[in-house]
């Protein structure tokens, strides 16, 4: 009887080491996840003047395009023949560039038939500028200037309504970007003027859902 109740507490001991030896085997570190196939550039905008989002170009499974080399001369781009309203302008301040997006939306009905990136001229400009169309001055802090001209946007419906009812000046004062103003709203021409603190060049990136036009200034 001694015998059988001093091997009871053996074969329990027993048990217990291989029931733990188990465990430790299941509690080991989690996976990592997988790197990204590639980087998505970022829009940081802060809520209020100037704003901050994050704006996520769509992934895809294709070899990334290599990056718009920055551009210097007059750019034309966007979609001929479409009719948008501008909803929102945001800033950010990035490692190496300042950024400004426009983003778009549809109108519902939409006069133009087809939606998209409005067409669009990006080029370097001097002051005096003034307001389209009523010629009153505007002041434009900055030591160089961009103006970008939409055709085929507005940022009010066809009742008068502000569809971006966002400032129409914001001062980020970031170490390139300085200034954009509103420069005119007017038979769905919009401008924009860009007060930049240095000589600079610019990227564009048109993404999509929503629509939005993204200016890279790089640091210098």
């Amino acid at each position: 009887m001694m015998i059988r109740l001093l091997l009871i507490p053996l074969a329990l001991a027993f048990l217990a080491s291989g029931c733990g030896s188990d465990s430790a085997q299941e509690a080991g570190p989690l996976p990592t996840a997988p790197a990204a196939s590639q980087t998505i550039p970022t829009e940081t905008t802060p809520t209020t003047e100037p704003t901050t989002t994050t704006e996520t170009a769509p992934t895809t499974t294709e070899a990334a395009e290599p990056p718009p080399r920055p551009k210097c001369a007059p750019e034309t781009a966007g979609d001929d023949g479409v009719y948008m309203n501008l909803t929102d302008v945001r800033v950010g301040a990035h490692d190496g560039f300042d950024r400004i997006v426009f983003e778009f939306e549809e109108p519902d009905p939409n006069p133009a038939g087809n939606s998209g990136i409005p067409r669009f001229e990006i080029k370097q400009v001097k002051p005096p500028f003034s307001e389209d169309p009523s010629d009153i001055p505007i002041h434009v802090e900055g030591d160089a200037f961009v103006r970008i001209v939409f055709q085929g946007a507005s940022g009010y419906d066809f009742d008068g309504n502000a569809t971006y009812d966002g400032p129409r000046r914001l001062t980020p004062g970031f170490g390139t970007l300085t200034q954009a103003v509103e420069g005119g709203d007017f038979e769905a021409t919009m401008t924009w003027l860009l007060g930049l603190s240095r000589p600079t060049c610019w990227e564009i990136h048109a993404l999509h859902n929503p629509e939005r036009v993204v200016i890279d200034f790089h640091h210098v």
